[in-house]
């Protein structure tokens, strides 16, 4: 048992057979393809149409999960938000800009859920850093789970490649559960110690004053029972302006929803990773096997106590695969 882990940790989540199981599945997709197409082509010949058409059915079924294992978790995807995603946010942004005189908009590109380790290494680090790098970002923000299943891993030689954003602002993170161990090994110190050298600035419920107008708020990872949004917003100066809130977990909004009533976000925008977007996306079983407890997993959302974007990462945990989701990186300017 992990000494971080809550109460209530997977609470959505299939067991680790099952995931054994769904991973085994889709490895073998690529050998169950050719043996299907082989054996409708053979059941045809002699005639056994029923025994053909069944294998003919099986062969498109294997192609899918052959794009789902080996293709689809490959392919970095841009996510671009715009206005309607940002909610109260960008209309804050309009009507301070009619006040000033015009500014050009700040770029972000928005990341998360890398989980280097077993599955994807420095090669695919560096593989984003370059996507990252032709979007021509003002701010980089990464939101947590750097690594996963990282034994016999060199956390430096992983992340090496990150030294390469280029910001002008800067690039800021947070951790996410995997990088406290929750669970795997705990990389929290580790990180904190190695990020700074890479030109990443951590960010533990703090603020940080990107423009006169806009504040960037770094929550800490709510898993570990180290989150603490309120005293985060406290840091800021009391410059009005527009709050944007980097964290991993969306399950942060249901404790700004259940435990900050009197908390001033109804115009703030979030960031969250965590969920990847249910990595197998299933449309007629959403939201199955996701370890959170709200239903906030997939894409934008607009609440009384915030809009908010959650992305489907970059990496993946208990099978390299994806179906119906891709990893991204995710832009807006603001």
């Amino acid at each position: 048992m992990h000494r971080n882990r809550p109460s209530n940790f997977l609470v959505k989540s299939v067991g680790p057979w099952s995931e054994w199981a769904i991973d085994k599945i889709f490895l073998l997709s690529i050998v169950v393809a050719p043996v299907a197409f082989i054996a409708a082509v053979y059941f045809g010949i002699i005639g056994n149409w029923l025994s053909a058409i069944g294998c003919a059915l099986i062969v498109p079924l294997a192609t899918l999960g052959i794009y789902a294992r080996y293709v689809a978790p490959w392919q970095i995807r841009v996510k671009r938000l715009v206005a309607r995603d940002l909610g109260e946010f960008a209309t804050l942004h309009v009507s301070l800009s009619t006040l000033h005189s015009p500014l050009p908009p700040l770029r972000f590109v928005f990341f998360s859920d890398l989980h280097l380790g077993k599955f994807k290494r420095g090669a695919w680090m560096q593989k984003v850093v370059d996507a990252v790098n032709v979007q021509q970002p003002d701010v980089v923000l990464i939101g947590g789970d750097f690594v996963g299943h990282t034994e016999r891993c060199d956390l430096r030689e992983l992340l090496a490649p990150l030294s390469q954003l280029r910001a002008s602002l800067g690039v800021f993170a947070v951790l996410g559960n995997h990088d406290h161990g929750i669970p795997g090994p705990d990389h929290a110190d580790e990180l904190a110690r190695l990020l700074p050298l890479l030109n990443v600035r951590l960010l533990h419920n703090e603020c940080v004053r990107l423009s006169n107008d806009l504040r960037l708020v770094g929550v800490a990872e709510l898993w570990a029972h180290q989150d603490d949004l309120p005293r985060a917003l406290e840091s800021c100066d009391n410059t009005a302006g527009r709050v944007l809130v980097l964290g991993h977990n969306p399950d942060l909004m249901l404790r700004v929803e259940r435990e900050y009533p009197n908390l001033h976000t109804h115009d703030a925008f979030f960031l969250f990773g965590h969920t990847h977007q249910g990595q197998i996306y299933l449309p007629f079983a959403p939201g199955l096997a996701i370890p959170i407890k709200s239903n906030y997993y997939r894409g934008s959302y607009h609440t009384p106590r915030g809009s908010f974007y959650v992305s489907s990462g970059l990496g993946e945990s208990a099978t390299p695969t994806r179906l119906n989701t891709w990893p991204e990186i995710v832009v807006f300017e603001v």
